[in-house]
């Protein structure tokens, strides 16, 4: 492979195990022996540029990737206690110098639990750990799907709501976690904002802000790369049980990563 073929593929490999938007974590739990699943797809596409050693671009190319309906479940064990499950199955493609390489599987599976701390009579604040486990990528090698090693992250989770004008109902929240990586990939600080307003009955929309920042203390030949996104969601309620979401999501700025935007549809289902 040509230096500007490999320096697109390392720029594909790290956009391919870039996490998606969270689809549903928040800091409220939920009620116990109630819960939720989230079938989401997320198709995302960015242009690639390799550089030389003097910092000038020497190719172009293309990434794109969709998240194959992964879905996102939660669970309210107790009334404190919150635990959940999201597989991310992702395909995958990266087009340089004319040709086009694609590769589907299993990025990573993580596991969580979300620990109520405080309730207030407007807000929250909770605590919740994730444990994720390496991918499994299919048959192609190029772009890379699989997280290689496993990760670790804590987290903690503020959230307030509260009445508005004219019958509608808000809520802010602010969430931050702190990602360690087993091997040679940088750890990561986390910091996602959002709001939510509720205009009218059966409609929701979110304005959201997720950031992912590294910490620069990846071994040779591992990941480091910082990005921020920004993603602005509709969801309408059909009932208490089903919903649907439709979003655009956006990268507005990143450190050794190329900016790219998506998509987000979602099906939802509450029991």
């Amino acid at each position: 492979m040509s230096r500007v073929g490999y320096r697109l593929g390392l720029v594909g490999l790290v956009v391919a195990l870039l996490p998606p938007p969270c689809a549903h974590a928040a800091p409220w739990v939920q009620p116990e022996g109630e819960g939720i699943v989230i079938l989401q797809t997320t198709p995302y596409s960015a242009g690639t540029r390799g550089f030389d050693t003097a910092g000038r671009a020497n190719g172009t190319g293309s990434f794109g990737r969709v998240e194959l309906a992964s879905p996102y479940w939660e669970h309210g064990l107790t009334s404190r206690w919150t635990v959940g499950l999201q597989p991310r199955l992702q395909a995958a493609w990266l087009t340089e110098n004319g040709r086009t390489s694609t590769n589907v599987g299993l990025a990573d599976a993580s596991a969580f639990a979300r620990y109520l701390i405080y309730q207030g009579r407007l807000d929250v604040v909770s605590v919740q750990g994730t444990l994720a486990t390496p991918g499994v990528d299919g048959a192609g090698s190029t772009p890379r799907v699989a997280e290689p090693n496993m990760g670790a992250e804590i987290r903690g989770l503020y959230g307030i709501g509260t009445q508005l004008p004219w019958g509608m109902t808000g809520f802010a929240t602010a969430e931050l976690a702190y990602r360690g990586r087993i091997g040679n990939a940088a750890d990561e600080l986390r910091v996602d904002i959002g709001f939510g307003l509720r205009p009218v009955p059966h409609w929701l929309l979110m304005l959201q802000s997720f950031s992912n920042i590294g910490l620069r203390n990846n071994s040779r030949g591992g990941a480091d790369y910082s990005v921020s996104k920004l993603q602005a969601t509709a969801v309408y309620e059909f009932n208490r049980t089903w919903a649907v979401a439709l979003g655009y999501t956006r990268d507005v700025a990143g450190r050794r990563v190329p900016l790219g935007q998506g998509a987000v549809l979602a099906l939802w289902y509450r029991y």
